[in-house]
């Protein structure tokens, strides 16, 4: 049976002839020419231990793009920036919150932590820049929980028992 060979796989090469490619360093995977380029394509890159995958093979005018795929011996944290955490985040061990430093605009943070009802701007459970706890004031009573306190919009703070 026949098999055809087209663009994409490299035949003249010791390695796999599929979607799976090893290179050196950086410049090699820049350099891999426009014919062996597809979206989809992986590259395992030997110097900084780093699978890519191509998301745009580009032309031979412009440069293909190239996103991780994933990592291996390389260090995701510790983590500088935002990041937006779907679903459960969970810390086993000791963790530091350091108060963000002159480099923050003032007024664009005013707490060091800080919890919301889903879909809500009504901040429940503050700690402020300072390291003060604020609870936000409930309008209504919430339903009691043995150990639970809440603040009251009246003023008055309640615990349950």
């Amino acid at each position: 049976m026949a098999v055809a060979i087209t663009v994409g796989f490299i035949v003249d090469s010791d390695g796999p002839i599929d979607n799976r490619m090893v290179v050196a360093d950086e410049q090699a995977r820049l350099d891999i020419p426009v014919w062996n380029r597809y979206e989809g394509l992986i590259i395992y890159q030997r110097s900084d231990n780093i699978i890519y995958v191509c998301t745009d093979p580009g032309t031979e005018e412009i440069a293909a793009t190239y996103a991780v795929l994933t990592t291996s011996d390389v260090s995701l944290f510790p983590f500088s920036g935002s990041a937006d955490i779907s679903g459960s985040l969970s810390v086993i061990g000791p963790s530091t919150v350091i108060a963000p430093t002159a480099s923050i605009a003032p007024g664009t943070l005013d707490h060091l932590f800080l919890v919301r009802s889903t879909d809500s701007d009504d901040n429940k459970f503050v700690i402020n820049l300072e390291g003060v706890t604020v609870l936000g004031a409930f309008n209504e009573t919430p339903t009691a929980v043995e150990g639970g306190m809440f603040y009251s919009s009246s003023g008055e703070f309640y615990l349950g028992s």
